[in-house]
């Protein structure tokens, strides 16, 4: 027995756990919360020229995003999120408002830059000035000044020989900006504006003044508000499905792989509190679908674990000693996790570069999920078995769930498909059978949607949906009342949540000019009370079709980038197998949300991503088995095949249904206390992951067998071995 080994053990987890207890709350302390867990808006803003004639350019949107910016900080606004976004879009994300309505109204407003005489009025404004005119020189001293130039030399003549020696003061809005003194009569249209300025402020303030020549109109195209109330709840409901999915799991590890799954639950302690400090120090914004994107990490996490554990299992079975079993074990596993975490990586990086707002947010939580389970499953979790293994402390097989009795002796020559340690099944003998129910499933999917399309959500239809939450029963009735009362006629009106959330969608745009969503807020709550919190998104028309395309390219792309991964890890014939099998869960779950009516918006499909990532996650387990057991596998017969892909399945599948079954709750559970906003997202992540296990144990494996065989009977016999 090794006692520095073990103490060494015993160290690292009292340490980690510590500093995890530690410093855990000042770092969910620190998380920047999204919009739809604090409430607030998002708004995608397009901008054009408040003068006929002007242009959008570049600049003149940077500096419109900047004085957003500011008009948000003066409010009281924490850290906004005001950037521009293309060639003539703004997107501002506004956290942690009480008074939205005030705020919007506020934020869309055109710059309006003013020059003020002593008395208050206006003197000249921002389109008086040529465009980019101003500029920072240096007088004869060497301070910062600022030169400008107007457009009609005869104003501003004028306006100096009115107001010589007084003050013609600058205002951004309604904010004093300076108030240098008129020093002479102007009358080359050209003036010098002086003054005890930093080369900062100077830079600033010609900033603002080329800004006051490009006031730009602002029209709100998307948006996504997210009631305080309504964020809060989400958040404690989210919240509440992650501490229950991730408890399942660590208990689960812990009975059914005993010391290697102890050490499972360390590290998944410190992969979450890692992936939590890693948000704060990048100063991410935490949102709802990060959050879930949060806990499916968990359950896909643990695969690594489970993997690890499972081929320890195997080699102890074999007669190999406990170290040995851990070298060979950790070896034989490590290319599998890593091409399981590659596909689903990849998966992310597309949701996140075609995605936008909260997808982006699940998708850079599922990135770094993938990339931090590395460090943590993989290399923290084989640094400690290290330990646990050389320290000789637990040598006993039981300590790892391995019974004496499965021990068969080094000495005793085995194969790949030897009975003793595997009960095989004959999966591939029914394959035409679950070929049939998946084909027909795969038709009622077609008729569906030939039949009745997608019940399509605000993101690809256009339009504006409004959740409200009451926070008290309220029946159809009332609900479609108080709509019409307000002088509201929407296309649904439906009620859930146990009778306290009213759905509304309308088939327009609602007016941001006229106040009409805040309009339907107001009407219930003078129905209801103060309590009442509303969740609004609309989506413009273009912006809609835009969406769509979107979505579109981002399957395609995800699809593609998985097919050349495999191909280049595999051979062609995987990547077909896998792509189709695939497709088929993906299709399945659109299929259940097309028959059921079911809303289809952006998180739905970044759902579908995943679960892409996901099943592709599962299959590439059994297809890096077979691929591993073809190295001793006699192919000649369509026997052979069968054979070698019966056991290479019968291997793993104590890890699919492990690992699937973990994911599976961790979903399950998010769709039965997550919060409502995410209610059809884990719907779709429910059904995507019980698909997934199916396809990987009945689709995947079978139809590879079908291509090989083919492929097999292809090539020319080999011609039979001479003998003596």
């Amino acid at each position: 027995m090794n006692k520095s080994r073990f103490l060494g053990l015993i160290l690292t987890i009292l340490i980690s756990l510590v500093v995890v207890g530690i410093t855990s709350p000042t770092v969910l302390k620190g998380i920047k919360l999204g919009l739809d867990l604090q409430g607030g808006f998002e708004i995608l803003y397009e901008a054009e020229p408040l003068n006929e004639g002007g242009v959008v350019t570049k600049e003149a949107l940077r500096q419109t995003a900047k004085s957003l910016m500011k008009r948000a900080d003066q409010y009281g606004v924490a850290e906004p999120e005001i950037v521009p976004e293309g060639s003539n879009r703004i997107r501002a994300r506004i956290a942690g408002v009480s008074d939205e309505a005030t705020v919007r109204e506020i934020m869309k407003k055109p710059a309006e830059l003013t020059f003020r005489g002593p008395d208050g009025k206006i003197e000249l404004d921002g389109s008086d000035f040529k465009e980019g005119a101003a500029k920072v020189a240096y007088d004869e001293l060497n301070r910062p000044i600022i030169l400008v130039e107007v457009k009609q030399k005869d104003r501003l003549a004028d306006v100096s020989k009115r107001l010589l020696g007084q003050p013609l003061s600058i205002y951004l809005d309604d904010q004093l900006i300076s108030s240098p003194i008129v020093q002479a009569v102007l009358t080359d249209g050209k003036a010098t504006i002086s003054g005890s300025y930093s080369l900062e402020e100077a830079r600033e303030l010609a900033e603002i003044i080329n800004l006051g020549a490009l006031p730009l109109k602002l029209t709100e195209k998307y948006t996504q508000s997210v009631g305080a109330t309504l964020g809060k709840q989400s958040l404690e409901q989210t919240v509440y499905a992650g501490i229950l999915a991730t408890i399942f799991i660590l208990l689960f590890m812990m009975v059914v792989y005993r010391l290697p799954g102890v050490i499972a639950s360390v590290t998944l302690i410190v992969y979450n509190w890692g992936i939590l400090l890693i948000y704060y120090w990048m100063h991410a914004t935490l949102t709802l679908p990060g959050i879930a994107a949060f806990v499916l990490g968990v359950g896909m996490a643990v695969d690594a674990n489970i993997i690890t554990a499972e081929r320890i299992r195997e080699e102890m079975r074999s007669g190999k000693s406990l170290l040995s079993a851990l070298k060979s074990g950790s070896r034989n596993s490590l290319r599998t996790i890593v091409d399981a975490n590659l596909t689903t990586t990849l998966a992310g990086a597309v949701l996140y570069f075609v995605g936008t707002g909260a997808i982006q947010g699940f998708a850079l939580m599922l990135i770094l999920s993938n990339v931090f389970s590395m460090v943590t499953n993989v290399a923290f979790s084989r640094f400690m078995l290290n330990l646990l293994v050389r320290s000789g402390v637990f040598s006993k097989p039981g300590f790892f769930n391995v019974k004496e009795k499965d021990i068969r002796p080094l000495s005793e020559k085995k194969s790949f498909d030897d009975e003793h340690y595997y009960r095989i099944f004959d999966f591939v003998k029914h394959r035409k059978i679950f070929f049939s129910i998946s084909s027909a499933l795969t038709i009622a999917g077609i008729v569906s949607l030939l039949a009745f399309g997608f019940n399509y959500g605000v993101d690809f239809k256009a339009g504006t949906s409004m959740d409200i939450a009451v926070g008290k029963a309220v029946t159809q009735a009332e609900a479609e009342s108080v709509l019409q009362d307000a002088g509201f006629k929407p296309e649904s009106v439906v009620v859930g949540g146990g009778g306290e959330r009213v759905s509304i969608r309308f088939d327009r745009v609602l007016d941001a000019e006229k106040g009409e969503a805040n309009q339907v807020l107001t009407a219930f709550r003078d129905r209801f009370g103060d309590q009442v919190s509303a969740e609004e998104n609309t989506v413009d028309p273009v912006i809609a079709q835009e969406l769509g395309i979107r979505a579109i390219i981002s399957i395609l792309v995800a699809s593609v980038g998985i097919i050349l991964l495999i191909m280049l890890r595999f051979e062609w014939r995987f990547a077909v197998a896998g792509i189709v099998a695939l497709l088929h869960d993906a299709f399945l779950v659109v299929t259940v949300f097309s028959l059921f009516r079911l809303e289809v918006n952006l998180t739905f499909i970044a759902a579908i991503l995943t679960i892409i990532g996901y099943s592709i996650n599962d299959t590439i387990v059994v297809f890096d088995r077979i691929r591993e057991n073809m190295r001793f596998a006699k192919l000649r017969t369509f026997d052979d095949l069968c054979r070698l892909v019966n056991v290479s399945m019968s291997q793993t599948l104590v890890r699919s249904i492990n690992t699937g079954l973990q994911v599976l709750v961790a979903s399950l559970l998010l769709l039965l206390f997550g919060g409502e906003s995410i209610r059809l997202f884990s719907l779709a992540m429910t059904l995507g992951m019980a698909f997934g296990m199916y396809s990987s144990i009945y689709i995947a494996a079978q139809l590879w067998v079908v291509l090989k065989w083919r492929a097999m009977q292809r090539k020319p016999a080999a011609p039979a071995a001479e003998t003596a």
